[in-house]
């Protein structure tokens, strides 16, 4: 169960950074336009 959590952990954080990432360039691409 430990490994299970570790692993969704894992892809939680890269999935929140992806996500955080297409925010990031949504806005850069807004405010130049």
């Amino acid at each position: 169960l430990a490994k299970d959590w570790e692993c969704l952990n894992r892809t939680g954080l890269a999935f929140l950074r992806w996500a955080s990432v297409r925010l990031m360039l949504r806005r850069l691409c807004q405010t130049t336009t």
